[in-house]
């Protein structure tokens, strides 16, 4: 039997994170949970917490690395891809304000830093509201999201060990274009379920 327990506040240590939505959750091995940024208040944010799972405590890693514009991390942002492999999460994208993202950071939880990553190939563009999804080890697989003036039906994918993207020419019934929407591998296919597209009354 499947049933859901609602959690309170006297079941974690440590200070909890404050509400907000548009923000990403990735699971590190088998221990940890590592949020990062979000909206709250129109307030983007780009703190990172970690819920230890062993010992039932939010906790507020000390992180270092720096990118181009020299502020530890990436910038704040919302709507964004986060994808984990290992012990590193992977950052892409989202929206800060108006504008759509198209950086691309790592952030390696075994010393807490942040790395901006320089990558080439065929870069995607910026963007928000996309999906992604680890491919094994190794790669990352991205469809579709909101470039602030339509709705995306690429696929990309990146080798996270050379940092090359490279687009995909998907055949078959092709979904519509849409953001917002969930993307999960299971074994060799990616599952994608839901979102928002632009439809028209004629």
């Amino acid at each position: 039997m499947h049933y859901w327990v609602r959690a309170s506040p006297s079941d974690f240590g440590g200070t909890l994170p404050q509400p907000r939505s548009g923000h990403s959750a990735v699971n590190i091995g088998k221990s940890k949970i590592i949020l990062f940024g979000g909206l709250v208040d129109k307030k983007f944010l780009s703190d990172i917490t970690v819920y230890d799972i062993d010992n039932k405590i939010w906790f507020q890693p000390e992180c270092t690395g720096s990118g181009s514009d020299a502020q530890v991390g990436p910038s704040p942002r919302a709507f964004h891809i986060a994808v984990a492999i290992d012990c590193h999460m992977f950052i892409f994208g989202g929206r800060s304000g108006s504008k759509r993202l198209g950086d691309f950071w790592v952030l390696d939880t075994d010393i807490w830093q942040w790395s901006e990553l320089t990558s080439f190939g065929d870069l995607p563009s910026p963007r928000d509201f996309a999906a992604a999804s680890a491919i094994g080890n190794r790669k990352i697989v991205m469809y579709g999201g909101w470039d602030g003036k339509k709705w995306l039906s690429d696929v990309y994918v990146l080798d996270t060990i050379s940092l090359e993207w490279m687009e995909l020419s998907a055949t078959g019934s092709l979904p519509p274009p849409r953001c917002g929407h969930t993307a999960t591998m299971l074994e060799k296919r990616l599952l994608v379920y839901g979102g928002r597209a632009r439809w028209y009354l004629i």
